[in-house]
């Protein structure tokens, strides 16, 4: 058993000592730029991606004070995705361009656009770190599935996507004054309303007393881990 944890120690530490790394939106990150939130994220090798449809990731860079290095999207095949990159600052949401110039330590947020006509296949999405003269590449291939989302209005609001998804589970009701057609997210709390929305969109199809049953009560308190949300979106990624 001591084996066993020292191994995991020592592969936790591994990971932590890569300079770049992805993870799924909602993970919240502590001040030395460590995940906090839940402190063992799940790990983003080959997510599931629905067709018509957005997938949001976070990629963390970690260099050393004073460091500087270049972030790029590769893909193969080429343009398979629309892929946008934004940089956060005090809660805020700004659009960079490739390659996106990085000090030290960032988190850059990637939304990925899948539309409605991309096959069906495993296809390479990686981001690349140029860092001490020496590419850094994250292995990442996505399966795109048969899911796709129905045409539907996406607004960008402000609500998590637990309480999104409560509207649809039980009948709650969300203030839409702060929601807005088109444009740009303006937080990341604007990326989780938009991505819910989609994920509603997708549970139409499926029995909702399976969806209740993976939602949970429906007075339950807001989860102590932030990404358990993404039980109920891997259940309706595998409808067809």
């Amino acid at each position: 058993m001591v084996r066993l944890a020292l191994v995991l120690s020592l592969f936790a530490a591994a990971l932590s000592a890569q300079p770049l790394r992805v993870f799924s939106e909602f993970v919240r990150f502590g001040p030395d730029g460590e995940p906090s939130d839940p402190p063992s994220p799940r790990e983003i090798l080959s997510p599931a991606l629905a067709r018509n449809d957005f997938a949001t990731f976070q990629l963390l860079v970690k260099g050393s004070r004073g460091s500087t290095s270049s972030l790029w999207i590769g893909q193969n095949p080429e343009n398979s995705f629309q892929v946008t990159l934004y940089r956060e600052k005090a809660g805020r949401l700004t659009k960079v361009s490739e390659p996106v110039e990085i000090e030290g330590t960032e988190v850059i947020w990637m939304d990925v656009w899948v539309s409605r006509d991309t096959p069906v296949a495993r296809i390479k999405l990686e981001p690349e770190l140029y860092l001490n003269q020496d590419w850094v590449i994250y292995p990442m291939e996505v399966r795109v599935v048969e899911a796709t989302v129905p045409d539907t209005s996406r607004p960008y609001g402000v609500a998590t996507a637990m309480d999104v998804m409560r509207t649809f589970v039980c009948g709650t009701k969300l203030d839409t004054r702060t929601s807005r057609d088109g444009g740009e997210p303006a937080t990341p709390a604007s990326l989780y309303y938009r991505n819910a929305l989609a994920d509603i969109a997708l549970a139409q199809r499926a029995p909702k007393e399976e969806v209740q049953r993976i939602f949970g009560p429906c007075n339950q308190a807001a989860p102590e881990n932030p990404e358990s949300y993404l039980r109920i979106r891997d259940y309706l990624l595998r409808l067809r």
